[in-house]
């Protein structure tokens, strides 16, 4: 059996159409595409701005923490953490 060129050509040019069809439908539905942020991304970019402005680490305070804590000596005041809580209720 031998295959002539020319009848393939017919199928080929049905499948070549076909396919430009399907990337014309596509490129007309991306035309309209849109980029929205979500509510959690918004929240978390604040977030990280915020923490960018915080001070860096004082490696010192930190060391004198962990040794009260070791120690036994840190003690944690109630009050004053309630209170700043508030505080921070409050500013909101």
């Amino acid at each position: 059996m031998k295959i002539d060129g020319t009848s393939m050509g017919l199928v080929g040019n049905i499948q070549a159409i076909n396919r430009l069809k399907q990337v014309e439908k596509k490129t007309i539905v991306s035309g309209a595409d849109k980029i929205a942020v979500s509510d959690k991304a918004q929240v978390y970019q604040t977030l990280l701005q915020k923490t960018k402005e915080i001070p860096s680490v004082r490696a010192e305070r930190i060391q004198a923490l962990s040794d009260q804590i070791e120690g036994g000596e840190f003690k944690i005041d109630a009050g004053k953490i309630a209170d700043k809580l508030l505080e921070v209720c409050q500013k909101e």
